[in-house]
């Protein structure tokens, strides 16, 4: 009987030294999950304080550009409403080009006949003169 009672503590020893192996390695396991979420949290933290100035960032850069966008709207309108003008204004330099080219052709045209009278002047002076 002693010998049944020595194998059971010994199968009792054996169980509980296997349970304690375990309960260790649990332990363990344990620590470690616990250090790997600490060290996950402490990077989450630092993602989110680079994310929430990221935000900031896009909220500012975001002003930024509508700031500029009216900044340079009443530049580019005067920008449309100068080119508009030059289109205008070389439209109607054309039609002035067209103009004096039309009083250029006159004005040839009538220093023509105004040498052509004035040389009827001159012949008719000439005939007066012979006559007196």
């Amino acid at each position: 009987m002693l010998f049944l009672n020595l194998q059971a503590l010994k199968a009792t020893s054996l169980e509980k030294s296997v349970f304690l192996r375990r309960e260790r390695d649990a332990w363990t396991t344990c620590e470690n999950l616990k250090a790997a979420r600490e060290a996950a949290e402490g990077e989450l933290t630092k993602e989110c304080e680079i994310s929430a100035e990221l935000r900031q960032k896009c909220a500012a850069l975001a002003t930024e550009a509508r700031e500029a966008r009216e900044k340079v709207a009443p530049l580019e309108k005067r920008v449309c409403d100068l080119t508009q003008e030059s289109q205008e204004q070389r439209a109607a330099a054309e039609g002035y080009k067209g103009e004096v080219a039309r009083l250029e052709a006159l004005l040839a045209e009538k220093d023509l006949a105004l040498n052509q009278t004035q040389a009827d002047l001159s012949a008719a002076q000439s005939e007066v003169v012979r006559w007196c």
